[in-house]
């Protein structure tokens, strides 16, 4: 399958799935070599990533002088943090599935989170970030502006996640909700972790 294809083909199956769509789950192949290959998306998401650490790096420069760092070394922790960030995701995943019950999902979980990161660095990282930064003026207006990006985001991914957790897993809305804050939340918090502990987030 061409890779243009391949990629319409698992986001297909995503929005069948965010619709109650059962039939989006024969999008994803969760054999060893289809797990293996999700991983590709890291690979596409790449671009975005690097313009979003190239964003970051112009607003931290606009407010802070950073003289005993190079921008390559920048870009480079940025886009270090962004893939093991990426990484601990998928250990919150299993890590919190695990004991919930969803031991038998954690492959399509892990598959379907690694294809669904496509749009979200697309859209998060490379279009709406930028457009923050075409901001000028107040620097309090600029701030407000952020923590909306984030809460828009965060509610925007909980709700998607929660529609396919709703038509793959099933059961206990508890459980699903659980499942969702706790692999959610510790991620994001670690993400802010570990940007701030690089250096990489205003202070």
């Amino acid at each position: 399958m061409q890779p243009l294809a391949e990629i319409r083909h698992h986001l297909s199956g995503l929005w069948l799935l965010v619709r109650g769509d059962g039939r989006g789950l024969s999008a994803f192949d969760i054999s060893d070599q289809g797990v293996l290959r999700s991983f590709q998306a890291m690979l596409i998401c790449l671009p975005g990533l690097l313009l979003y650490a190239i964003q970051m790096r112009i607003a931290y420069l606009q407010v802070i002088v950073d003289p005993g760092r190079s921008h390559l070394w920048f870009l480079l922790q940025a886009l270090f943090a962004e893939v093991l960030i990426w990484g601990l995701a998928l250990v919150c995943i299993a890590g919190f599935g695990w004991p919930i019950g969803y031991r038998p999902l954690l492959r399509v979980l892990i598959v379907m989170m690694n294809w669904a990161a496509i749009p979200f660095v697309y859209i998060s990282h490379g279009l709406l970030y930028p457009l923050l930064s075409l901001l000028d003026g107040d620097l309090t207006l600029i701030w407000i502006s952020r923590l909306l990006l984030i809460a828009a985001v965060f509610s925007g991914t909980i709700y998607l996640v929660w529609r396919i957790l709703h038509t793959v897993v099933g059961g206990a809305w508890w459980k699903r909700l659980t499942f969702l804050l706790l692999a959610t939340l510790t991620t994001f918090w670690i993400a802010g972790a570990l940007e701030t502990s690089l250096g990489l987030t205003i202070p």
